[in-house]
């Protein structure tokens, strides 16, 4: 279950960051929109100030035409024809054709300018509508993102839920189980009460101004357990580098323990055993239970009968056996 909780965990975490990238587009499409729509607005300013001075060209003109051609004193033939030379009637021509001519190509610039508007104009609103219908689209996938976001998270609490409460019965039956192995609790109530003083070390050296002895784990296990005691029979113990360990068989549940922990030296010879690890039938027990076995006490050694004048500086459990080392 725990590996499932941390596979959800896992996947919101993706889903956040989908959904913060897709907001992140949304805010850019957001900004493009209101670029677009910036430039629309200008498109249409200048269309409007080109219609405007088209819309004037035109009366401009229209009121040349009118003046030369419509409301003068002559008419168009009179105007040409009542030249008193050849010179003026070409120099009267010439005026007209001008005048025209250039309102002409105004009016030409005028038109070519409003069609590329037009044109400018008709692009950006396109432009804006496929922004918009792409907004829209964003919006709602970020929607469904949100809503799909909203229910794993939703089975990821009830997992939660259901995990602790399974914790809770796990803590509780491991609780039992352990309660219920006699030898084991036995073991480490009476600890100091075996026969640690029968010990005889197997390897007695000098070592600069101090001792040090070797128990052997066999000798150990022989002199401990060995002497018919029923609440202590099926244990043993088995020393490795640094750590320290007591195995055994509750026979009235047919199960295998095993409890680890370290030995620390303490005042006046004794030595205290720190469990740092239990497993039943090969699985370990939660910290809590663990925590519950140091709450009852740390088990003690009494030491002091193999100090003869010493003191204890140092236990290490190494590879099949126990090392003590004593100074002055």
């Amino acid at each position: 279950m725990g590996q499932r909780v941390g596979e959800l965990v896992t996947e919101l975490l993706d889903w956040d960051v989908k959904i913060e990238t897709a907001r992140h587009e949304q805010e850019q499409l957001l900004q493009d929109i209101f670029l677009v729509e910036g430039s629309l607005a200008g498109a249409q300013s200048s269309l409007g100030e080109s219609r405007e001075r088209l819309d004037d060209s035109l009366e401009t003109l229209g009121a040349w035409v009118n003046f030369l051609y419509r409301k003068g004193p002559d008419s168009y033939l009179g105007v040409i024809l009542n030249a008193s030379s050849f010179g003026e009637f070409v120099e009267r021509t010439g005026l007209i054709l001008m005048v025209i001519t250039a309102q002409s190509e105004v009016l030409d610039e005028v038109q070519c300018r409003a069609s590329l508007l037009e044109d400018r104009l008709k692009t950006l609103q396109q432009a804006k509508a496929l922004l918009r219908e792409k907004n829209t689209r964003l919006i709602a996938r970020i929607q469904d993102m949100d809503n799909y976001r909203a229910g794993r998270e939703k089975f990821l609490n009830n997992l939660n839920l259901q995990s602790a409460r399974l914790t809770r019965i796990i803590i509780e039956q491991e609780t039992l189980m352990y309660r219920s192995l006699s030898s084991l609790q036995y073991l480490l109530q009476h600890l100091d009460s075996l026969p640690w003083s029968s010990l005889a070390p197997g390897t007695f050296t000098l070592a600069g101004n101090g001792i040090r002895l070797e128990f052997e784990d066999r000798a150990v296990n022989r002199i401990l357990f060995g002497q018919g005691n029923r609440d202590l029979a099926g244990l043993s113990v088995q020393s490795k580098p640094g750590l320290f360990s007591i195995t055994g068989t509750a026979t009235e549940k047919n199960v295998d323990f095993k409890i680890e922990g370290s030995l620390e030296p303490g005042e006046e010879g004794w030595v205290y055993f720190r469990p740092g690890g239990m497993y039943l039938s090969g699985v370990p027990v939660s910290s809590e239970v663990l925590g519950f076995i140091t709450k009852e006490g740390v088990p003690g050694i009494d030491f002091s009968g193999f100090l003869l004048g010493y003191c204890l500086s140092e236990i290490r459990p190494e590879e099949g056996k126990l090392v003590v080392f004593l100074t002055r």
